[in-house]
């Protein structure tokens, strides 16, 4: 059992990867008040987090994030509809233990790497900018519950093979094929080196064997 998994979900240890936010407010017309300065809205990320420690040895995804909430309160003035749309994360998932123990914990060793908007649209949202991707049939919007989902653009897994989460379905594995290639192909435009998603993708092809 790893020891930093204390208030993660029972059965993934959920750990931030990358974290990119490219925010702009949209005030005065849609441009940014600088002092008494006016200026067009930056596309340059106004924060970036790229993590370096191995697995096993990252911070729980709510630690991480309150973590850096306190090195950098700013964060905290942004709603999401603030954030343009190459705003984004990446979480890492890795098993690392089952309550109850039983015989099926080597089916439950698959790992994933999840890529997730961080943009909703707003109602007063600049007609300029871009509206917030929507890929598979998955939007912004807010669920049925209220609560609001950032859906995945982008995937790649690990030990899929033999795993109870794999499947047999062509559609199913085309999709995370596509999934996968999306992730590569954001990653290579902004040319983001992203040391967890390139080990997966070495093991993709032999993982959905």
């Amino acid at each position: 059992m790893d020891t930093s998994s204390e208030g993660s979900s029972e059965t993934d240890d959920i750990r931030l990867r990358s974290l990119t936010v490219e925010a702009t407010h949209r005030l005065d017309g849609g441009f940014q008040r600088d002092g008494d300065e006016m200026h067009s809205p930056s596309t340059r990320p106004i924060f970036e987090y790229l993590e370096t420690d191995p697995p096993f040895g990252r911070e729980p995804l709510t630690d991480k994030v309150s973590v850096l909430a306190s090195r950098f309160p700013d964060l905290k003035k942004f709603r999401s509809c603030d954030l343009l749309p190459t705003s984004w994360m990446s979480v890492a998932w890795y098993p690392i233990y089952r309550i109850p123990t039983g015989p099926t914990l080597k089916d439950l060793d698959a790992c994933f790497l999840t890529f997730h908007y961080l943009s909703t649209p707003s109602k007063d949202t600049d007609p300029s900018t871009p509206p917030c991707p929507n890929l598979g049939g998955l939007n912004c919007n807010m669920n049925a519950a209220g609560k609001l989902t950032l859906p995945v653009f982008g995937l790649a897994s690990y030990k899929l093979k033999s795993s109870i989460w794999s499947s047999n379905r062509p559609e199913e594995q085309q999709l995370a094929a596509s999934l996968t290639q999306t992730a590569d192909d954001w990653l290579r435009h902004r040319q983001v080196y992203h040391p967890d998603f390139r080990f997966f993708l070495t093991h993709f092809n032999t993982a959905l064997r």
